[in-house]
């Protein structure tokens, strides 16, 4: 069965509408490994808030959805362990 998610988020009064679609609801624990757009079909309204603190503005763009979370870590200057354990607790 497909799943389609559709969430908005408000940031600094902006409401930011994301959807993702996923064949399965699942709690997965996030790695510094998986893509964004992995991520945010997995997690996203929860990780969103999380993603948009540390600078990643740009969510739905297609370059963030092939990134992975070190990779956009490194590029925002953000120590990955630390958005994790923010993520995944």
């Amino acid at each position: 069965m497909l799943y389609v998610e559709i969430f908005d988020v408000k940031y600094n009064d902006v409401k930011i509408i994301i959807i993702t679609q996923r064949k399965e609801i699942k709690m997965e624990k996030i790695t510094e490994n998986m893509t964004i757009g992995e991520i945010l079909e997995l997690r996203g309204e929860e990780v969103a808030p999380v993603l948009l603190d540390m600078g990643m503005h740009c969510l739905g763009c297609p370059s963030s959805q092939m990134e992975t979370l070190k990779e956009a870590c490194e590029v925002h200057g953000v120590d990955v362990s630390e958005i994790l354990e923010k993520i995944n607790k």
